[in-house]
């Protein structure tokens, strides 16, 4: 026998007949979802307690250790939440009310369970007909029934547990007759108290509830843990919901007091304070008379002034328990004179401003609202058109969601527009809102200001300051997906200190987001409002002369970084045209590395507005400026880039820089084993290059046919070329592409055997990138000489220069994947390939255990940067000493 705390848990109409069996199903699921997470959130692990299942309910054995009181304090009202977020989320046949039963007692264990006379008793009160009749009648979603033992013993000793609340009642279920006690946690038994004469009236001002309320589950449960949990509150409660406009602010608000207005016994005040929207905001003391009104305070003893109005509404709201909601506010100023003086009330304020006053000097809890999830806005649609047309058209309704950027306003207006008319489809409405200029039309519900996704922005914008409203504008031009504090500067033509302050005001406004330290970003519906307005109020001149600016400062700072970055590589010789604002100053190699990666989506966007504008030159430096893609392998977006540069230097008539992009098009191409077009691409460079009479363009395109033979195998025609090319580069400017040159002929001389050739030219090569201080290109030449030892059989020698190579390779590399998460693909091959000679060298003079170690480091290095395709030649090195040595373990 053991002593337990006996909890039952029964589904209400578990076995309605509408309940199909995935529903019940459902049901169930969500069941064991809400139990278990409320009782690890009351401190009662559901790990540690002993639970048998009956089909709809659950009984619950806590270890006897565990405080009662949790019981009846926490536990119903963890319940309660957890009910309602479940049952916000699903469909109506799968919600769910709870009848929970608590008891306590010794409890035998045998090999078919548990039993004992306490156990029966909470069966008993778990069936109890005033149980049922208690939770029928009430509009919460949890009726808890104790034992007469329990209540005084447990209940009637914690104040917490509210035992005014609880009613006596007679239990006659079969052989069971006795007394128990029932409360209803979220809408209680009012407890006995006198109230004043004065409230005969109990105000109930919410308006409608929308019917398809949909998502939310984590506000609403936060909302729900701010509510006092008795008059006793030190303070009142402010909770300050902000957000875009039709976000969904006043739909969460008024859903949230509607379920939870029985917990405010003395009435619920509402009042539109038109802050946004037309007409001129109410102003406190036009609010104060409709509230005094409400509790009945007669016209003949009204006050005149507002601060007489604030007084006697805080008087007559002491010792209330009342909901205040303030919707649709533009300041804390605004809200302020309505705020109750005493405990015991809770206020939800919403606004599009952020209230970040109310929050600082009055404590409010800021919620603030973001656009839906994907589910969530799924759901929406699905509600409102019905699940038959939205599984009929899934490919449609995604689109729907993408186009209304999964604004709840915008959701529903658009899938309005299908239910609305039957044989409209949802492919129809997605094809009207395709049209990015005329979408926020569509986005309107005939005369209804209220129901049109452009009215209600028109209200926030023009509530902005002429310098607000300009850079708001101007911040719709930007192609990319998000912006940088020095980006919004230069499209806005200000300095940095003003375009914080501005972005700050924005912010506030909720007409920006951050998404990180100086990043931010619109939601689609609202850059394609911004980008109109700047259509609709700036000459065209002025927009072409912000994009310019905006576009050079792009273009310059990639080409700082990359200069950084590769500080001996080719340069495009064409200047930009003015303007030309100041790029950033980067501090070191990281620091350029990082804002590369952050700006990579912008700056292809930024290449691409350039092509569409005619901007060559621009085009033509911002892929000059993004080499960094090359070098991490993003093959893809380099043939993009590389590809509209060869556009853009044809329209510049550079056929240096023609020559120049169409390499290293070629190369990507190589590097995806796509030989025929990086061959055509290498061949055309060649034509370009000997056309235009660049000697120093043939010779390097001609390296690169040579580089293209060493990597399909053909060192004999690799070296014919590099030999062709060697004279054209020599000793000319840049110094780098001769100490290119030079490794491919040192790797297709040791290719052919030739190994002391492969010594001078691999000597030759690191001698020159030391000359130049290019120490990142060390490792590919280290590796080189390294290769050649090796083929000599001086595996000392080629052991040196490895290890040599490996230390900067290693630090290079880290250094690398601490700025942008990997390394280049250069460097990730050079150190591959140092470890894979490495590993041959040592195992050839014996050291086979450390052998193996390099073997597996390079194939870890290659797995992690996802070069997976060399992979296979540094395992068949692992199996062959398998096969030599015996197995090899961790292969």
């Amino acid at each position: 026998m053991a002593h337990h705390m006996i909890v039952v848990l029964d589904i209400e109409g578990f076995g309605d007949r509408r309940r199909t069996n995935p529903h019940q199903r459902g049901v169930r699921d969500g069941l064991y979802d809400v139990v278990r997470t409320s009782f690890d959130a009351v401190g009662v692990p559901w790990a540690d307690c002993y639970h048998e299942d009956r089909g709809d309910a659950v009984f619950i054995l806590a270890p006897a250790s565990t405080s009662k009181a949790v019981f009846v304090e926490a536990l119903p009202h963890r319940l309660i939440t957890a009910l309602r977020v479940h049952n916000d989320t699903h469909p109506e046949a799968q919600r769910m009310r709870l009848r929970m039963a608590l008891h306590a007692g010794e409890v035998q264990y045998d090999d078919h369970g548990v039993a004992s006379s306490s156990l029966n008793l909470a069966f008993r009160l778990i069936d109890a007909q005033p149980l049922k009749a208690a939770l029928a009648a009430s509009p919460g979603v949890l009726a808890l029934i104790t034992s007469d033992w329990f209540f005084e013993d447990v209940v009637r000793h914690t104040p917490g547990a509210a035992p005014a609340t609880y009613r006596r009642v007679k239990v006659a279920e079969k052989e069971t007759s006795t007394i128990a006690w029932i409360t209803l946690p979220d809408h209680p038994y009012p407890a006995e108290r006198r109230r004043p004469v004065d409230r005969s009236l109990v105000p109930r001002q919410l308006p409608l509830a929308i019917r398809d309320f949909t998502g939310r589950a984590d506000h609403v449960a936060a909302l729900d843990d701010l509510i006092p949990a008795d008059d006793e509150a030190p303070t009142v409660v402010i909770t300050a919901i902000d957000g875009t406009a039709g976000i969904g602010k006043t739909t969460l608000a008024v859903h949230w007091a509607h379920r939870v207005q029985h917990r405010f016994p003395d009435g619920t005040l509402h009042v539109n304070l038109r802050g946004c929207g037309p007409g001129a905001p109410a102003t406190p003391s036009q609010v104060l008379d409709g509230f005094l009104r409400a509790l009945d305070v007669p016209a003949e003893k009204m006050p005149v002034g507002m601060d007489e109005q604030a007084a006697l509404y805080r008087s007559l709201l002491d010792g209330r328990r009342m909901l205040i909601v303030l919707d649709n506010a533009n300041s804390a100023d605004q809200v302020r004179p309505l705020l109750p003086g005493a405990a015991g009330c809770m206020v939800i304020v919403t606004s599009r401003d952020s209230l970040t006053g109310l929050v600082v000097t009055e404590a409010a809890h800021r919620l603030s609202l973001d656009l839906l999830t994907p589910p969530e806005a799924l759901n929406l649609v699905t509600g409102i058109i019905g699940t038959d047309q939205a599984a009929a058209e899934p490919e449609a309704v995604a689109e729907l969601l993408r186009l209304c950027a999964r604004l709840p306003l915008a959701l529903r207006i658009a899938a309005s527009k299908v239910a609305a008319q039957r044989h409209t489809t949802v492919a129809e409405v997605v094809a009207e809102l395709a049209n990015e200029h005329g979408r926020l039309d569509v986005l309107s519900s005939g005369g209804d200001e209220s129901a049109a996704v452009r009215a209600v922005f028109d209200w926030s914008y023009q509530r902005l300051t002429v310098d607000q409203a300009q850079l708001f504008r101007r911040l719709g031009l930007h192609p990319g997906p998000d912006l940088s504090l020095p980006a919004a500067a230069a499209v806005g033509e200000v300095d940095m200190s003003v375009a914080r302050r501005l972005l700050d005001d924005l912010t506030e406004a909720h007409l920006i987001e951050p998404t990180a330290r100086e990043r931010y970003r619109f939601h689609d519906l609202l850059r394609a409002y911004a980008a109109d307005q700047a259509h609709r109020h700036d000459p065209e001149e002025d927009r072409d002369h912000a994009m310019r600016t905006l576009l050079a400062w792009y273009a310059q700072t990639a080409c700082a970084s990359d200069h950084l970055i590769n500080p001996s590589h080719y340069r495009i010789s064409l200047r930009l045209p003015p303007p030309a604002p100041a790029c950033i100053a980067f501090h070191n190699l990281a620091h350029a590395l990082a804002w590369l990666e952050d700006e990579r989506t912008n700056l292809l966007a930024a290449l691409h507005d350039a092509t569409q504008r005619k901007l060559h030159r621009h085009a033509l430096h911002l892929a000059d400026g993004m080499r960094f893609l090359f070098s991490l392998g993003s093959w893809d977006d380099v043939v993009e880039v590389e590809t509209l540069g060869i556009m853009a230097a044809g329209h510049c008539g550079d056929a240096s820089a023609e020559r120049y992009f169409l390499t290293r098009r070629g190369e990507a191409f190589a590097d995806q084993y796509r030989w025929d077009e990086a061959w055509a691409d290498f061949e055309h460079a060649l034509t370009t290059a000997r056309a235009a009479g660049d000697a120093v363009g043939e010779g390097m395109t001609l390296n690169m046919l040579g580089f293209l033979c060493c990597e399909r195998g053909d060192y004999e025609q690799a070296r014919a070329y590099l030999l062709q090319g060697l004279p054209l580069v020599r000793n000319k400017h840049p110094l780098r592409y001769e100490a290119i040159i030079q490794g491919d002929l040192s790797r297709a001389c040791a290719g052919l055997g030739l190994y002391r050739q492969a010594l001078e030219h691999g000597e030759r090569s690191l001698v020159l990138r030391r000359q130049i201080g290019d120490n990142r290109g060390d490792p590919e030449a280290l590796y080189h000489l390294a290769h050649a030892w090796q083929g000599l059989g001086e595996h000392e020698k080629a052991i040196g220069l490895c290890r040599q190579g490996l230390a900067i390779g290693r630090a290079t590399r880290s250094e690398y994947t601490i700025a942008v998460g990997r390394a280049t693909r250069t460097l990730v091959t050079s150190v591959a390939a140092l470890l894979d000679t490495l590993a041959v060298s040592l195992y050839h003079i014996g050291n086979t255990g450390e052998a193996i170690a390099c073997w597996r480091e390079a194939v870890a290095v290659l797995e992690e940067s996802g070069y997976e395709h060399l992979v296979a030649e540094v395992r068949q090195h692992l199996q062959r000493i398998s096969q030599a040595d015996g197995p090899l373990r961790g292969l």
